[in-house]
């Protein structure tokens, strides 16, 4: 199937039909009569079809090297890693191309082109002639050769509360209907921001109400409410903070997961091991959430009892860190990317105990 591809002048997706040719810009020719007659013309069209491409690239290529970490950790087979070797190899010469027709349409030299790859200008030439770059991105199949981004056998976990039921909202009556799991739906990870606002989504249900009352709590309107719980908007961290209150939860439990949608890390201010073990529970406590809480005994069964119902709940209801494949095989089954949690699973092996006579709280790591 051939790559979809953005309108350079509506921005809706739509599949080229195949053929020689330019690779093409526009969905119909209505598209590209209109785009003509905006200023400026073609140059700015064609920039934007060249970035839209290259992003695509980009964020295939971190799929599938989380995919081959995911791999190396599961300890699969070497055929198995050359898979992802292949496909890696095959998305890297996309991406090359995509760069090369791109330097080319704004004129950068060959020389400068080539001087990154180590290589000549006249190889570089003879490699990306016009017409192989054209076939290349052409034929280029959108996801065929991209291997799943999770483990095929990874387990799935769930934080409990204290005193609360695993697989249960606190306050939901025993025999209450349990939310049918995302994890059901599809084995893709998702992205940190559709992760918060699916556990900002799960708290809000929990706590029931209109989102008007949510709204007035925060000190924001009921459409942006809506939104940030659609996952179109990231919201700043005092009215993700406000949200969370109003819903009965402990806003440090999202805090990590905050912070991977904004894109930042999510280690920040662990400087001890007692503080690492703390946010790497709070971390898998909110992918729990993104994930409606399912029942420990329906995730055991989806990841084909690879681990035991008392490692789960050991790993979801006390602040313990496990080994690295038990850790894989937890976040990647809650559709989280094992290499987001990987710097605080790191910090809580490898950084001193807490000082004697430090009283710093550990409720106060990487809370601000």
């Amino acid at each position: 199937m051939t790559a979809t591809r953005r309108c350079a002048n509506c921005r809706r997706r739509f599949t080229p039909k195949g053929g020689p040719g330019r690779p093409k810009l526009y969905c119909t020719d209505i598209c590209r009569a209109a785009a003509r007659r905006k200023a400026p013309p073609d140059d700015a069209s064609a920039d934007a079809s060249h970035h839209e491409l290259i992003v695509e690239m980009a964020e295939t290529l971190r799929r599938q090297a989380d995919a081959l970490i995911a791999s190396v950790h599961e300890q699969q087979g070497s055929g198995a890693l050359l898979a992802h070797r292949v496909a890696l190899a095959r998305q890297l010469d996309d991406l090359e191309a995509a760069v090369i027709r791109r330097g080319r349409a704004a004129d950068e030299s060959w020389q400068g082109l080539a001087a990154p790859l180590g290589i000549s200008n006249e190889t570089l030439r003879k490699k990306w002639t016009a017409q192989v770059l054209e076939r290349r991105l052409e034929r280029r199949v959108s996801g065929s050769a991209e291997p799943s981004a999770r483990p095929s056998d990874g387990p799935v976990f769930l934080p409990r509360q204290r005193g609360t039921a695993v697989g249960r909202p606190a306050g939901a009556p025993e025999n209450s209907t349990a939310t049918p799991s995302p994890l059901t739906r599809d084995a893709d990870p998702r992205t940190a921001r559709q992760l918060l606002s699916s556990a900002l989504s799960h708290l809000q249900r929990c706590r029931g109400g209109s989102l008007r009352e949510l709204a007035d709590h925060a000190g924001i309107t009921p459409s942006y409410v809506s939104r940030v719980l659609s996952g179109e908007r990231r919201p700043l961290w005092p009215v993700t903070r406000a949200l969370v209150e109003f819903c009965g939860e402990e806003p440090a439990v999202l805090y990590p997961l905050w912070r991977l949608a904004h894109g930042q890390p999510v280690d920040v201010r662990v400087v001890t091991a007692e503080q690492a073990a703390l946010e790497f529970h709070r971390f898998i406590r909110s992918l729990y959430l993104a994930a409606d809480r399912p029942d420990p005994g329906v995730l055991v069964h989806a990841v084909r009892h690879t681990l035991r119902l008392a490692d789960v709940d050991q790993v979801l209801t006390d602040v313990y860190v496990p080994d690295w494949p038990t850790t894989v095989r937890l976040v990647s089954a809650l559709r989280g990317r094992p290499t987001d949690v990987r710097p605080l699973w790191h910090a809580a092996r490898t950084l001193p105990p807490r000082p004697v006579g430090d009283r710093c709280s550990l409720q106060a790591a990487s809370f601000g």
